[in-house]
């Protein structure tokens, strides 16, 4: 690419097909700056793919995916390992390890991808680990932890590189709405903070419209709607209508083997 990129992300006509099923048909996205961009659509239709796509983890059939000037799909293994030290992931279910505390948990990426000292490292989980308030919990082992906090612990170690990406794949999955409205809170103060673009895969309404600067929704391998969470809700599409409403009448189920619990 010649020209500066403007876009943190940008997605090019992105297909993926397996033999039986295509899962992306051409999906086209700009996450620009500081942008808190959620994706939104049904189980199964691709969302978090994409974050898989964007790491880099899976190729895709057809179409570019950039970060930044890099395309990911061209890049050399040690380049693309390099270019992840630049994006943070926090996965679905925490993915902590359990044999590791707290701490180590969090100091793992700085010390697997960097050469800093022991104590260097200590200061920057020590920070980490004080800005999603984990600090007290930092000898704990995952088991001693509620999903809550582990959700929280994950946060801390996808911040440890000091990313300008992250990469949320169901933030609020598996917590109840008291808890989901606090992880929240914690992933819009902490992306402010931190100056960080993020990503955020979710099918949880109400975490959506509160975090997202701008929403996208997939529906059968496309990008159906890509706006502002206003424009969003004001939306004419009739898929975006059910799915937002949670209607059981409306194109999402119409031949549907789900439609017949609805008959």
């Amino acid at each position: 690419m010649s020209d500066a990129p403007t876009h943190v992300v940008e997605l090019r006509d992105v297909q993926l097909a397996f033999p039986q099923k295509t899962v992306l048909e051409k999906v086209s996205l700009k996450v620009d700056p500081l942008d808190r961009l959620v994706i939104m659509g049904q189980s199964g239709s691709g969302k978090s793919t994409i974050l898989r796509l964007i790491l880099g983890i899976i190729q895709p059939t057809a179409g570019e995916i950039f970060f930044k000037q890099f395309e990911i799909s061209r890049l050399q293994r040690r380049k693309l390992q390099q270019v992840r030290t630049h994006i943070g992931m926090v996965y679905q279910y925490s993915a902590l390890l359990s044999s590791r505390n707290v701490r180590d948990n969090v100091a793992l990426p700085l010390e697997e991808l960097t050469r800093k000292s022991t104590a260097e490292i200590d200061k920057i989980v020590d920070e980490k680990l004080e800005m999603v308030g984990m600090m007290e919990s930092k000898n704990q082992m995952p088991s001693e932890l509620s999903g809550g906090m582990r959700k929280r612990v994950s946060l801390a170690r996808a911040l440890v590189m000091d990313p300008e990406l992250i990469l949320f794949d169901e933030p609020s999955a598996g917590l109840d709405p008291v808890i989901s409205s606090v992880i929240d809170e914690l992933i819009i103060s902490l992306t402010d903070r931190s100056k960080v673009t993020s990503i955020i895969v979710t099918h949880e309404m109400e975490s959506a419209f509160r975090i997202g600067t701008r929403m996208a929704m997939l529906y059968q391998g496309i990008v159906i709607a890509d706006a502002t969470p206003e424009e969003f809700k004001k939306s004419n599409d009739p898929v975006v209508r059910q799915f937002l409403s949670g209607s059981t009448e409306g194109p999402i189920l119409e031949g549907s083997k789900d439609a017949v619990a609805t008959k």
